[in-house]
């Protein structure tokens, strides 16, 4: 009797919900094109970029969220298009080459001389959820330094640390308020590194 009813019940078991499909979303800066000072080619100044140094928890496509102090997690079914830290330096590069304050600006990778070296730091990127509540926030955090190319010594180093809302405990309301973190980053870091590099080389 055991064996015999047991095919005959399978069709009445509800089905296992299906998973929900994987997303991948895209960290962006969101100035507008025309936003920035017209540019300063007389500047005369290289400025060479290496890539963004990531934390090793946001080393990768995973998207970080933490629920209480001292915790972090992944999404599950949402991550980024690319490793946070490979697109903040992308982010980085076009946002200081269209706002013009030096000649040139390239990655060390390309192998050219320069006259300074800014290096970058991805120390956090995670979603705060406030659990019930439907709102949270983002983090996000990058230490820069700038160095000088030809004497290999320290000339300036800040942390950067912004935070924006997000209007839900969900991946796309997180992505939103990164996106707007990240610009706000890009803003400071971009001041701060023109105003030290004008200043040495007075």
């Amino acid at each position: 009797l055991g064996t015999g009813c047991g095919p005959g019940l399978a069709g009445f078991l509800p089905k296992p919900a299906a998973d929900p499909p994987q997303q991948y979303f895209v960290l962006s800066d969101l100035a507008k094109p025309g936003a920035a000072k017209p540019p300063d080619k007389g500047a005369g100044r290289t400025l060479l970029i290496n890539p963004t140094v990531t934390s090793a928890f946001y080393d990768t496509q995973s998207m970080a969220y933490s629920r209480a102090a001292g915790q972090r997690g992944y999404y599950q079914f949402a991550g980024w298009t690319e490793r946070p830290g490979r697109r903040f330096s992308e982010l980085l590069m076009r946002r200081l080459e269209t706002r013009g304050a030096f000649s040139s600006v390239a990655f060390t990778t390309g192998g050219i001389r320069g006259d300074v070296v800014l290096n970058t730091r991805l120390e956090e990127l995670y979603q705060e959820t406030n659990a019930g509540a439907g709102t949270g926030r983002v983090v996000v955090e990058v230490t820069a330094e700038i160095v000088d190319y030809a004497e290999r010594t320290m000339v300036a180093r800040r942390r950067f640390l912004q935070s924006a809302a997000t209007s839900g405990d969900n991946a796309p309301a997180a992505v939103n308020a990164f996106n707007q973190a990240v610009t706000t980053l890009l803003d400071e870091i971009s001041t701060w590194v023109e105003a030290t590099a004008a200043a040495r080389a007075r």
